[in-house]
């Protein structure tokens, strides 16, 4: 990679794609999101395809805050975080930067440049080569604040809290005050407890490693702590309000009582279906991105092609020894084969099975397809005569997330995210049968009530069976109505469980490729295989019927491919 400053005050990172990188991967890998792709791709001439050993701009404002740090690191290699702020030493061979670019990279704000050039005592607009420049720790963004040293002069002094304050948390761990920046809990630490697993994981909903890092440092600045690595039992947190889950705010919050009337109404749910064996039962299962789009990239190692072979594993186990009736929403190639292999090799020629197959490139496009592919077969099953209870929807994924975390997590239909209509025009959407017949789709309250309830029923056996198979289960809130990035952003409920019609319908995330004893068992076949027979367990607990894992274990899976 390199880092490139030019004259027109532009910071781009470039950067070499990894091997068999396509755009869609590129632009996800660097900047956390697929849709840069259509300004990465204008900003570099539009090409076709990446060229392997090619270096290809990416802005820095499109970065994600770990590329952004690369970037500076590279383009500034003199600057040094301090315990008070960032020093900025201007390299001597790098045009002048204006006080103001100065200001939006590091502090987010270009307005901020009054600050500095009054602080500095500058006299121009503009940083010269050579010239060196302070920001204080005040006005950077939390991914440089958190990387400032503790000041070795002074003490950990965390903020005091009221001396007459009596803590006496509620069940949820927390207790609830107010001050002048407005209401805020109150954690205490428990020993072993770190600040980004115990306060921000949990609370907060956070798991993807920048927004964790992130939070961790502007909650770290507000608790007045330095070194988040050094903190004693029992030290009061603050964590303003508007940061928590909405079942971790106080009792009189109006999103507190949504969640809690809306968990009442879901906990009444309960699936009246049982099926021997799952006969008459049908089973869409999804696996996620493919083609063009690998979903995580770590170093060559692609989400796509593995969790593919989790879904071939257990369909094939599905079809050996249930009677369900197996549904696939893609295929590699023109059958579905499982690898005896532990190292995937990766592949793009994926489709999404509707009418006519749409080899996958744009991923948005491929998400959404699979949502219409499976409404349209629950609308099938259903002029058969088929009980929408005897349909259920999985859809499986492999995440990126905070390096501590381990495991599986569910992600089910919140009630709340679920409302409204939604629909998708274009050609390459009326050029499919699916979209045709049915090109909107809304559900009542109602159904999405029981939706909600039924998913979370069926992740709770999933999760058990995965438990009882010796695999690991994410430690907090492993099934979740949603999904929770930065501060700014709204909560969304994925768009391949959220427009399902399917009543029970999740997706799950088999494991943390950004944990690296996940992303050691992932490259396993024997890791796989557990998987998939835990699926047909969960599966067959959520229908009344008993486990098959015993059997399982001495199944033969598919064929090996040459």
């Amino acid at each position: 990679m390199a880092a490139a400053l030019t004259d027109q005050q532009e910071i781009y990172l470039e950067a070499r794609p990894l091997e068999g990188e396509g755009i869609w991967a590129f632009s996800r890998r660097l900047t956390g999101d697929v849709a840069a792709v259509e300004r990465i791709t204008e900003i570099n001439g539009n090409p076709r395809r990446l060229e392997a050993g090619v270096r290809y701009k990416v802005p820095y404002a499109l970065l994600t805050d770990d590329y952004k740090i690369r970037a500076v690191r590279g383009l500034f290699p003199q600057d040094t975080p301090r315990f008070d702020g960032w020093q900025h030493v201007h390299p001597k061979d790098a045009p002048p930067i204006a006080l103001w670019k100065l200001a939006e990279v590091f502090t987010g704000k270009g307005e901020n440049f009054a600050i500095l050039r009054k602080h500095n005592k500058l006299l121009e607009d503009a940083v010269a080569p050579g010239d060196s420049v302070f920001l204080p720790a005040e006005l950077l963004l939390p991914p440089y604040q958190a990387l400032l040293p503790p000041d070795p002069a002074e003490p950990q002094k965390p903020v005091p809290l009221p001396l007459d304050l009596d803590l006496k948390p509620g069940a949820n761990d927390l207790a609830y005050l107010e001050d002048a920046t407005g209401r805020y809990a109150v954690y205490r630490l428990k020993k072993g407890e770190a600040l980004y697993s115990a306060v921000v994981v949990r609370f907060t909903g956070r798991a993807f490693a920048e927004d964790v890092n992130a939070l961790a440092a502007e909650i770290a600045a507000r608790n007045g702590i330095r070194d988040v690595t050094d903190m004693p039992i029992g030290l009061p947190i603050r964590i303003p309000i508007d940061l928590l889950l909405p079942e971790y705010r106080p009792s009189d919050d109006p999103q507190r009582k949504e969640y809690e009337a809306t968990r009442a109404e879901v906990a009444q749910v309960a699936n009246p279906a049982k099926a021997t064996l799952l006969e008459g039962v049908t089973i869409i299962l999804d696996a996620g991105h493919g083609g063009d789009d690998p979903g995580v990239d770590f170093q060559g190692l692609w989400e796509s092609n593995y969790v593919y072979d989790v879904m071939v594993r257990t369909k094939a186990l599905l079809e050996l020894h249930t009677a369900a009736t197996v549904l696939a929403t893609t295929r590699d190639g023109k059958d579905f084969v499982s690898r005896d292999v532990d190292v995937l090799p990766r592949t793009r020629n994926h489709q999404v099975l509707t009418s006519p197959p749409y080899p996958i490139g744009n991923p948005k496009v491929a998400a959404n397809l699979r949502w219409y592919f499976a409404n349209a077969k629950l609308r099938e099953l259903t002029k058969k005569g088929v009980d929408p209870a005897k349909v259920v929807f999985v859809s499986l994924h492999a995440d990126s997330l905070h390096h501590s975390l381990r495991g599986a997590m569910v992600y089910v239909p919140s009630t709340v995210l679920t409302s409204g209509s939604f629909g998708k025009v274009g050609d390459v959407y009326q050029a499919r049968a699916e979209v045709r017949l049915q090109p909107s789709v809304s559900h009542s309250h109602q159904d999405r009530v029981r939706s909600e309830g039924l998913s979370r029923k069926l992740a709770e056996q999933i999760l058990r069976a995965i438990g009882k198979q010796g695999l690991a289960v994410h430690t907090e809130r492993p099934i979740r109505d949603r999904i929770v990035r930065c501060a700014k952003c709204h909560p969304f409920v994925p768009a391949v469980v959220r427009y399902n019609s399917v009543p029970a319908k999740l997706l799950l995330e088999i494991c943390n490729m950004n944990n690296a004893e996940d992303r050691r068992l992932l490259t396993t076949r024997g890791f796989r295989q557990s998987l998939a027979q835990s699926l047909v367990d969960g599966l067959l607990g959520y229908y009344g019927q008993a486990p098959l894992s015993p059997v399982l274990k001495k199944s033969f899976i598919g064929k090996e491919q040459p």
